[in-house]
């Protein structure tokens, strides 16, 4: 089985999740990335990756080879997933104005930053920092997004999906308790989210997308990766797969008006996911010839468990 892939945000609890895994799966069955001057980056990583041969499947290889569970670091999603594939690939997200004011005390605290929180979220590394790291790939297709302030309900998420028992833990933390808020002057707040608007929206996403599967889950259904790429006067498309092993595809009901127009199973070949290695060799895909007009909602829904995508329908636009 390919390893799990941990995309580590800083800030976002990551260490304290870190440091649970190392407790549950071992130290050394765990590959770390961690940049090429980290010393916590395994020999592995600098072998394929970091001295000049960028071979990325090389790399894959030897993870097999040495039966790694879990590869792990501050990378971005898109360096590892063609690899090791989306579903294999969890991370975990925070409010952003929060993560970023931890993320300025830590360095202030340990690289001696002078400028003011005002100066560090204009930098442009720390712009959108969290959809940065995500880019590439829909937050719907990978395996598991946690947030921080729901920390043991994500732990749960993971530990039930990949069959694993990571231990709650805290580390790495300026406050107390993974939930305690930074004071940001009103002035700062108001920029940093204008600034950061296209990561917030990504947030307020991934929060809605964690409650409709925590819901399933309490409600012991299956979870379905799915969305819904396109929606036009004549067609409805997007991809969807079961976060499970489960081979069967997902027969996705396409409702316009909050009524079923059609039903159709989504098996078809989907190029859009090719690269983050879907399930069934990337025959997830659904498209259905539909006459729509303006102002008609539409919805997907899959049959099975009434998982409803996107969460909230999709009105056709007025032609221009």
């Amino acid at each position: 089985m390919s390893p799990l892939f941990f995309i580590h945000i800083p800030k976002t609890a990551g260490t304290s999740f870190r440091l649970g895994m190392q407790q549950a799966l071992g130290e050394q069955s765990i590959i770390y990335d961690y940049g090429s001057h980290s010393l916590t980056t395994h020999p592995l990583v600098r072998e394929f990756i970091y001295e000049g041969r960028e071979d990325a499947w090389q790399f894959y290889r030897g993870c097999l080879d040495i039966q790694a569970k879990v590869v792990a670091g501050h990378v971005e999603a898109t360096k590892y997933i063609p690899v090791f594939g989306a579903t294999q690939a969890l991370t975990f997200l925070r409010e952003p104005l929060q993560r970023a004011a931890s993320e300025y005390w830590h360095f202030q605290r340990h690289d001696r930053y002078k400028g003011s929180f005002s100066e560090f979220i204009r930098l442009h590394s720390f712009v959108n920092r969290q959809k940065t790291i995500l880019n590439g790939v829909d937050p719907e297709a990978l395996g598991v997004i946690g947030l921080t302030e729901r920390y043991s309900e994500s732990l749960e998420l993971i530990n039930t999906r990949y069959d694993i028992d990571i231990p709650p833990k805290e580390a790495n933390l300026s406050s107390r308790q993974l939930g305690a808020r930074h004071e940001i002057e009103p002035k700062d707040e108001r920029d940093f989210y204008q600034i950061n608007a296209q990561e917030v929206e990504l947030y307020q996403h991934c929060c809605k997308l964690f409650d409709m599967r925590m819901e399933l889950y309490r409600r012991n259904l299956r979870y379905s990766h799915c969305k819904m790429t396109c929606c036009n006067t004549e067609s409805v498309s997007g991809w969807a797969w079961w976060e499970t092993d489960a081979d069967d595809p997902v027969v996705i009901d396409v409702l316009v008006n909050g009524e079923r127009a059609v039903t159709v199973p989504a098996m078809q070949p989907c190029d859009d996911v090719q690269n983050w290695l879907a399930p069934r060799s990337g025959c997830v895909g659904f498209k259905v010839a539909i006459k729509l007009s303006a102002g008609d909602e539409v919805q997907c829904r899959v049959a099975d468990t009434g998982q409803c995508f996107p969460i909230e329908p999709y009105r056709i636009a007025a032609p221009h």
